[in-house]
């Protein structure tokens, strides 16, 4: 089974940049070869997916998209909001719903966010649900039945995102008791100062990394899948 590495841009990034990034990301068949193992996923901000697309459509990158939110109202006269309609063309195959920083600074709530899940579902679009402790049970509260199980759980402790002090890797084990009985989620990510040196670590014991400014160098974020293709037995 690939491991997962979701490069999550946030509002980082403008055209010329995006382009840059997409157009040198290595593409031989050494490099191909190597990261075959991996199922890569980029999540850059909403402007800038068609262009995404086109790059990596033409360069025949081996990369999904994903969008770093999704609106729970569906089409409609919902001014800003960016619906799975508007998304049907541009191959979006992740959503990353619920991230502690909408929680935080948007106060998303957890039964937003549920709506946000059963809308992606209902475009065939896979949701990584992201959580921190507070929400373990609260989340799975306000989702149906049978659809938390359609969700990538996405573990980001708030006080490891951006802090440079990652969780210890062997804590996901624990995590990861805790969510299944509620989720019965089999895919757990992990989010929060993940870098080229710790990835290994994490990976021995969940299935992807959830990565912010580690993915907005190429060259740190190319250097961080190697060394994540190289920990996978």
């Amino acid at each position: 089974m690939k491991k997962y590495i979701i490069a999550n841009w946030k509002s980082h990034k403008n055209l010329s940049e995006v382009a840059y990034w997409l157009n040198n990301f290595p593409n031989n068949e050494e490099s191909r070869s190597a990261l075959t193992n991996l199922e890569i996923v980029l999540a850059p901000p909403y402007p800038f997916l068609a262009l995404a697309k086109e790059i990596i459509e033409s360069r025949q990158l081996p990369i999904k998209l994903a969008v770093q939110d999704l609106s729970a109202f569906g089409s409609g006269s919902f001014t800003g909001e960016v619906s799975g309609h508007n998304l049907q063309d541009l191959h979006i195959e992740y959503a990353i719903l619920g991230h502690s920083e909408r929680r935080r600074f948007l106060t998303e709530t957890s039964q937003l966010v549920a709506d946000k899940v059963g809308e992606a579902l209902s475009w065939k679009i896979k949701p990584i649900l992201c959580l921190d402790k507070p929400y373990f049970a609260e989340q799975a509260r306000f989702l149906p039945d049978m659809t938390a199980e359609k969700c990538f759980l996405a573990y980001e402790p708030v006080a490891a995102i951006g802090s440079g002090l990652a969780e210890d890797s062997g804590n996901l084990l624990e995590i990861r008791k805790e969510l299944t009985p509620i989720y019965g989620s089999k895919i757990l990510i992990y989010g929060g100062s993940v870098n080229a040196d710790n990835v290994g670590a994490f990976l021995q014991v969940c299935d992807g990394v959830l990565l912010g400014g580690a993915s907005l160098s190429l060259n740190d974020f190319v250097d961080l899948l190697f060394a994540a293709s190289q920990s996978i037995v």
